[in-house]
């Protein structure tokens, strides 16, 4: 048996080095060939401690599937079990060889797989690619997202996940907003549960760390599990998070006063002494200055991305929280006790607010964009109620070319042929094959939610669909989803994330029914409705 020394300069057999050379580093043999370093070179020994192949390299690896990964002052490559290139072309970095796939990524950051003649399998690029097992292998798209393709690039289950492990017996480790969970290769979840992480199953069990420290063994049969720790209660993460609120106050403060912005543009910050020295403290033990008083990356995130929404979110619905008490006593919101109106009627009377929620709106248009796909839109005319500036249109119309796009709101600026004022609570006639509303039915008690859907419906017939974007709490899953939201909701504006059993309640009030749910987005899900 050959090992490495201790000090990886040499190989040992039986027990005795193999040879008197000590070399800067050495590797495993493989094939009876092993790459090594020395001084500023690479090069393969047998053996016999004899030099391979009267030639060098910057970097070399071992040997698989006969194929070595290689770098010379022009990049990475392979070479065979003889010493010659497999092909021409050269890469910022290679893998190793394995079922007969290799991960290669190219000089603009592009990965793919090529095949054992060095030519690419597939045409598409990622981001980053995984190796094959079992003919699967992980793929990382730009937006981050991860997905399983096979052996010749095609997509398995097209379906996206947030992270995602190779499969193992038949299934893989996926993790989606809400924790880890398994799926099968046709991207389906095994179960609802999810959990802060998990294992693979071994010969049908997989242990599993719950959200509250608890170690579970999860029964591959029925997905039960058994609990084989108690829960660690953390009393200081409770008491951390019950005074964390005050540290987004003071960074909507800072934001508020444009300090970022005075800091990046290097203009004076015209505050007391005392209050520009723990800002600046405080902005440096958040890591959102630097050393010299810079900006960081997430300093720079904060300011010219994330301003409008911390902006948004610790003003008006962090005041408001403070009637929460009030607002669970009555079920009712209790914005307008502060403000003397309802929160949309108080947008139309004050520009500064109503441009921070168009902003806030526009950056959570991302949720529905895995779920566009699902409209199998051709040339209809489609309509949004309640879409705002149109930026959920656009997104629709770019993958939809053909169809006609109209925008009916309350607040809109610009009246014309695809962009119509009205107030959904009072009867309106459009003319429209499809229409959609996107997350307008959680911001209204069932009452008003009813108005809203009949009024729709008084415009559609039997062949018209209705898209509702909306998160659909789950009701045996012990997961927050929708949960959370729903106070803020029913304090804020007075309504709230419902089941999927309350959407057909709702839509049945108004001779409306659901034919179908499409839930790729794990937040937001995209139902379909017709009239009955």
């Amino acid at each position: 048996m050959i090992i490495l020394s201790i000090d990886e300069t040499h190989h040992i057999e039986d027990g005795k080095p193999m040879y008197k050379t000590r070399y800067k580093r050495v590797m495993s043999f493989h094939n009876g060939i092993a790459p090594i370093e020395d001084k500023e070179e690479a090069f393969f020994i047998n053996k016999n401690n004899e030099k391979l192949y009267n030639r060098s390299f910057i970097k070399a690896y071992g040997f698989y599937e006969d194929k070595s990964a290689v770098k010379d002052k022009n990049g990475w490559f392979h070479i065979d079990i003889n010493g010659n290139d497999i092909y021409k072309i050269r890469y910022a970095w290679v893998g190793n060889f394995g079922e007969e796939r290799c991960v290669v990524r190219d000089f603009n950051n592009n990965y793919f797989h090529i095949d054992v003649f060095g030519k690419r399998v597939y045409s598409q690029s990622y981001t980053y690619t995984g190796d094959f097992k079992y003919g699967i292998a992980v793929v990382i798209n730009k937006d981050g997202k991860a997905t399983h393709i096979d052996s010749n690039g095609n997509l398995l289950h097209k379906k996206y996940f947030d992270e995602l492990n190779i499969f193992h017996k038949g299934y893989a480790i996926a993790k989606d907003n809400n924790g880890y969970f398994h799926i099968n290769k046709n991207g389906d979840e095994l179960y609802s549960q999810r959990y802060m992480k998990i294992e693979d199953f071994y010969n049908g069990c997989a242990l599993a760390t719950t959200f509250k420290n608890n170690k579970i063994v999860l029964n591959e049969a029925d997905f039960a599990s058994l609990q084989i720790t108690k829960p660690i209660i953390d009393k200081n993460k409770i008491l951390d998070e019950s005074f964390s609120y005050f540290k987004y106050q003071i960074l909507f403060a800072i934001l508020k006063l444009d300090i970022l912005e005075k800091i990046q543009q290097k203009r004076e910050i015209k505050l007391p002494t005392l209050s520009k020295k723990i800002i600046f403290r405080w902005l440096y033990v958040e890591d959102i200055i630097d050393d010299n008083n810079q900006l960081t990356e997430l300093g720079t995130i904060i300011e010219n991305e994330l301003k409008p929404l911390i902006l948004y979110w610790q003003d008006l619905p962090f005041k408001s929280s403070a009637l929460m008490i009030e607002t669970l006593q009555n079920a009712e919101e209790s914005f307008s006790k502060i403000y003397n109106k309802p929160y949309f009627d108080f947008l139309e009377d004050n520009i500064v607010e109503s441009s921070l929620f168009t902003k806030m709106s526009e950056y959570y248009t991302i949720d529905y964009s895995l779920l566009i796909k699902f409209l199998n839109l051709t040339d209809e005319t489609i309509c949004d109620i309640g879409g705002g500036n149109g930026k959920l249109i656009n997104y629709i119309q770019k993958k939809y070319p053909k169809t006609e796009t109209i925008v009916a709101d309350k607040f809109i600026d610009t009246i014309d042929e695809k962009h119509i004022k009205i107030d959904f609570f009072q009867s309106f006639k459009l003319k429209s094959n499809v229409f959609l509303l996107s997350r307008v039915l959680h911001d209204w008690s069932d009452e008003k939610a009813s108005i809203i859907l009949q009024n729709i419906a008084n415009n559609m017939d039997n062949t018209t669909i209705l898209y509702l974007f909306e998160t659909i709490v789950p009701i045996n899953m012990k997961l927050d989803k929708g949960i959370t939201l729903s106070f803020h909701l029913l304090n804020f504006v007075g309504g709230y994330e419902r089941t999927l059993k309350d959407f057909e309640i709702l839509l049945k009030k108004a001779n409306l029914k659901i034919l179908e749910v499409f839930e790729d987005d794990k937040l937001i899900s995209l139902i379909k409705v017709i009239k009955i």
